[in-house]
């Protein structure tokens, strides 16, 4: 280890600084700059996060075009145009997701809806340009002046039958409705260079009714996308447990338990063995068979002086009624101890035997 110590520490290194963004307030919202800049107008300053309904007390709005994803977007957004609202669809580098420090950028996902509500209004915008690259543009012209920029997008925007640019901007009702490909000239990283700023405050004052600035730096509410980004580690961790759950609850999700008869000392046939080897143990179990011998003796000789043979031999009479050879019906009677636990077995079947005959 200290070897390790001295090799590391005597190594030469160079010490590179890269930039990866902002801090605070300005990493998650990418308007903050133009937000604060458009304070210095009489209308009040909304910061949206996701999307919701222009009111009739908002002036102009800057919105991504990847936002307004459904028919009932556009309603609204149109309806809230004709009736004099200024609408800044912003095209790429739009989302609050995209990074100013990121040298790779998602293209947005235009719907049909979109496109064809600019068509209506007279603007002509195309996601990939026309096959023909990247737009640039170093000055937009808007309202007579004429601003310098550095904007770059993949996409085109024109005035219907005009040339594909950065930057297109027409009348609609009493409103005005501006589409920007390149979204950066108004993002915080870009938004002091050149004349960005000047641009946003021509597009603010463009605006014929005054009112509220709102900026939406969020994306379209979907429900699938919504669970496809947040939900799934949830399910998981949910399935886990579950799984778990099972297979610690269930033994048909576990391992196989070996069967168990349960213990035999719970049947009343191993109390009867037991006191039976108890017996065998004590006295070869001639006090079990006693009892039954003398009752057998008793009824027998009743039964025999009844059926007047009082002077016949008794255990031929025994052997007689009973059927069974009359030197199985002597050993029963007379034998003291049985040698092993067989000759008990028979003993005692022949005693049942006798008794079940004499009743």
């Amino acid at each position: 280890m200290l070897l390790a110590v001295l090799v590391i520490t005597g190594c030469d290194y160079t010490e590179v600084k890269r930039e990866i963004g902002y801090k605070g307030k300005a990493r998650i919202n990418p308007w903050l700059a133009a937000e604060r800049f458009c304070e210095q107008y009489d209308g009040e300053v909304r910061s949206l996060a996701v999307w919701t309904a222009p009111q009739y007390d908002d002036a102009i709005w800057f919105v991504p075009a990847s936002v307004p994803s459904n028919t009932s977007y556009i309603r609204q957004l149109e309806s809230w145009v004709e009736e004099g609202g200024h609408l800044v669809l912003l095209v790429e580098h739009a989302d609050a997701e995209s990074s100013d420090w990121s040298r790779h950028a998602m293209p947005p996902d235009l719907e049909p809806v979109l496109l064809e509500m600019l068509d209506r209004a007279g603007i002509e915008l195309k996601p990939d340009a026309a096959g023909r690259g990247e737009v640039t543009a170093e000055r937009i012209r808007f309202r007579k002046e004429s601003y310098e920029v550095d904007a770059k997008s993949d996409a085109g925007v024109a005035r219907k039958g005009g040339k594909q640019g950065v930057f297109a901007s027409v009348r609609s009702g009493d409103g005005r409705i501006t589409v920007l490909t390149d979204a950066r000239i108004f993002r915080n990283r870009w938004i002091g260079d050149k004349d960005h700023a000047a641009l946003l405050d021509a597009l603010v004052a463009a605006t014929e009714y005054e009112g509220n600035i709102g900026f939406l730096r969020g994306s379209g509410l979907s429900l699938w996308g919504l669970l496809k980004d947040h939900l799934w580690p949830v399910l998981v961790g949910l399935a886990l447990l579950m799984a778990l759950w099972l297979w610690r609850s269930f033994s048909r999700f576990g391992p196989i338990e070996s069967a168990d008869a349960g213990s035999p000392l719970r049947g009343y046939d191993h109390h009867l063995e037991a006191l039976g080897d108890f017996q065998w143990r004590l006295d070869r179990a001639a006090a079990l068979l006693v009892p039954l011998r003398e009752q057998i003796i008793e009824r027998g000789q009743r039964i025999r002086a009844r059926a007047g043979r009082r002077d016949d031999d008794f255990i031929q009479f025994l052997a007689e009624r009973a059927e069974i050879p009359r030197e199985r019906v002597h050993r029963a009677l007379v034998e003291a101890a049985p040698a092993d636990s067989a000759i008990l077995t028979r003993t005692t079947a022949d005693l049942q035997r006798l008794l079940q005959v004499l009743h």
